[in-house]
């Protein structure tokens, strides 16, 4: 499609910029934070309102390209290349209704606006570590808070309404009663459902914290990691914590006292009095030697201080797993790889205390309820470039398998785990088999794919009425075989005569001919029935009818199958020390009628496929 087509069309319906890749301001709309993937859409559009998202998604379904959406950036995951990208970041509005205690973000909106607009009311937000993280992506993805996480657990466990514009164009708002199963697959299914433009959500009462961190030097790192796992088993659901082994390079942000060596970093947030959190840490500041103590009161508004993540954007590759525990060995393993003796390419190897009310269940689709600890691996550079840094990322995952779920956190999900395995090992069975279900719902087309993709499930094909009443057929032309043969096996000649037509004709003459047994050609059904009852039914006989194939043309049917019969002389057959018998497997061969609801046996023809054993046992006693 022309450029020029692109731009009247859109500009028609956006209010906000449309960029195209010949235009000024096109590269720095499409920049994200995460460096590691460089987008090329076909457009941009660079959305002020609602209304702008609902004119992208309609003109990227009526032209058959996929939708991207980016606020800040920070997680690296597809590029959108050739797609419709939707940057939200100047829709940033953020309202706080004190009374309620609820917010209402619009899509750019970043974690350090909700805490500004929040504070003076005493409340504050389950926000991420980084204040200039956007607040709709972390949601979606979990939302996993530094700061009151194990207090009040997931983020997206507290969004009370979204509004979103799904893949129809539809602008929609969804909560508990409105289109429950939408609003429950958003919060954790990330943008594959739409493109959120605005959330609400609970705020919690925390004005302050007693909080920051413990920095150690890296020679330390056993014993610092050994105290922070005891002091974990037993911390209150009021203090949520983390560990990293950094190895940051020198540059600009980075202080002097770590910049090219390793260290060891605690982080601390605590929700109750500075006494308590000194009580608390008291192990973890004994544990050895202390390069820098930064705990202590702080507003919540400083949050960003507990972890000081970097501002700059960069490349970094990130990987994850999810541990059920932290045990002795998961710890040794650990420093094995990315402690003081370890040759260790990585910049940042984290663990994440979990538990408290991250473990509590929630109705959406945010899992990882199970899990004690999350471990986070980054490494700075372009993927490319990054090979031994991925390698030692799996050779340290693979070491942690006897500890870890088997899950991962979509959040902590990036560039080498987006294949349609690893975003299963995101979710639990159930919940990712309802996800594909509801995306079939809203997204059939997969028009949000450019992300941690989960695929819509497979249309199920119609059952028509030709088709049912195939498969009832089937089942009751399989019917008159057993009754024809439970006939035989039990003497019943009822039941032997209902598998007939008046005029049937049964030729075993095939079969008894290769067995050097006269048989005549048996017709009508008066004569089969009377010849063969009193021939088989008296003999200990079995019949096995499989490889059924049947073709239905209207009341009439033909069939083939085989049947192995066993048969024993009377008597004989529960008797395990009695070795006469004739096993046959023959080939049936029949033309059947419909009589009402039943079929019923025309022809029939039976052949020999093989046989065993003495053929006189067929022979009626004189």
């Amino acid at each position: 499609m022309q450029s020029s087509s692109i731009r009247a069309l859109l500009t028609a319906e956006v209010t906000g910029a449309v960029l195209l890749p010949e235009d000024a301001g096109y590269a720095a709309e499409c920049a994200p934070y995460n460096l590691a993937v460089d987008h090329r859409p076909a457009v941009v559009v660079a959305a002020a309102t609602a209304s702008d998202v609902q004119a992208a998604v309609r003109f990227a379904a009526a032209h058959a390209l996929p939708v991207a959406v980016m606020s800040t950036g920070h997680q690296a995951i597809v590029p959108a290349d050739g797609a419709v990208l939707v940057t939200t970041r100047r829709m940033a509005e953020v309202t706080v209704d004190p009374r309620a205690r609820v917010a209402r973000v619009a899509a750019g909106a970043r974690w350090q606006q909700v805490v500004d607009a929040a504070e003076p009311f005493g409340l504050a937000p389950l926000n991420g570590s980084s204040p200039l993280v956007g607040v709709v992506g972390y949601t979606l993805g979990g939302g996993l808070s530094p700061t009151m996480g194990r207090a009040h657990g997931w983020a997206a466990d507290h969004v009370t309404a979204i509004e979103v514009v799904t893949a129809d164009g539809e602008l929609r708002r969804v909560d508990d009663t409105a289109e429950p199963d939408l609003f429950w697959a958003l919060r954790g299914g990330k943008s594959n459902f739409g493109v959120v433009t605005a959330l609400e959500f609970r705020l919690f009462a925390a004005a302050r914290l007693w909080a920051g961190g413990l920095f150690f030097a890296g020679e330390h790192a056993a014993a610092v990691t050994h105290a922070y796992r005891r002091f974990t088993a037993t911390a209150p659901d009021a203090l949520t914590s983390s560990i990293a082994l950094l190895r940051l390079p020198p540059l600009p942000g980075v202080p002097d006292f770590l910049a090219g060596r390793f260290a060891v970093h605690i982080r601390i947030s605590h929700l109750g009095t500075a006494d308590e959190g000194a009580r608390l840490v008291a192990p973890l500041r004994a544990a050895a030697p202390v390069l820098l103590d930064t705990l202590g009161d702080m507003p919540y508004g400083s949050f960003a201080r507990i972890h000081a993540d970097p501002v700059e954007p960069a490349p970094f590759l990130e990987r994850t797993a999810m541990l059920g525990s932290l045990a002795p060995g998961a710890v040794d393993e650990i420093l094995a790889m990315a402690g003081p003796d370890a040759d260790c390419p990585v910049q940042f190897v984290e663990l994440r205390h979990l538990g408290g009310a991250l473990a509590h269940p929630a109705d959406n689709a945010v899992g990882n309820r199970d899990a004690e600890f999350a471990l986070w691996v980054v490494a700075v550079g372009m993927p490319t470039d990054l090979v031994p840094e991925n390698d030692f990322a799996d050779a340290l995952l693979e070491r942690l398998r006897p500890w870890t779920t088997g899950r991962r956190y979509l959040n902590f999900m990036a560039t080498h785990d987006i294949v349609a395995e690893d975003v299963r090992g995101a979710y639990d069975e159930k919940d990712f088999r309802r996800l594909r279900s509801i995306k079939r719902r809203y997204d059939p087309t997969n028009l949000f794919r450019l992300n941690h993709n989960i695929r819509p499930e497979p249309e199920e094909a119609p059952v028509t009425d030709d088709t049912l009443r195939n498969l009832l057929d089937q089942a009751a032309i399989t019917d008159t075989l057993h009754r024809y043969t439970a006939g035989l096996d039990h003497g019943d000649a009822e039941l032997f005569s209902s598998a007939l037509t008046e005029d049937a004709v049964v030729d075993l003459t095939p079969a008894t001919t290769k067995i050097g047994l006269d048989f005549p050609v048996l017709a009508p059904r008066d004569m089969v029935v009377s010849a063969l009852i009193p021939a088989v039914g008296p003999l200990d006989t079995s019949h096995v009818i499989s490889n059924v194939r049947t073709t239905v043309t209207g009341d009439t049917a033909h069939l083939k199958c085989y049947a192995m019969a066993q048969h024993f002389p009377p008597g004989d057959g529960p008797r395990p020390d009695r070795t006469r018998h004739a096993l046959m497997m023959n080939r049936y061969d029949a033309d059947l009628v419909r009589d009402g609801e039943r079929w019923r046996i025309r022809r029939l023809t039976i052949d020999s496929a093989w046989f065993s054993g003495d053929p006189t046992v067929l022979m009626p006693a004189e």
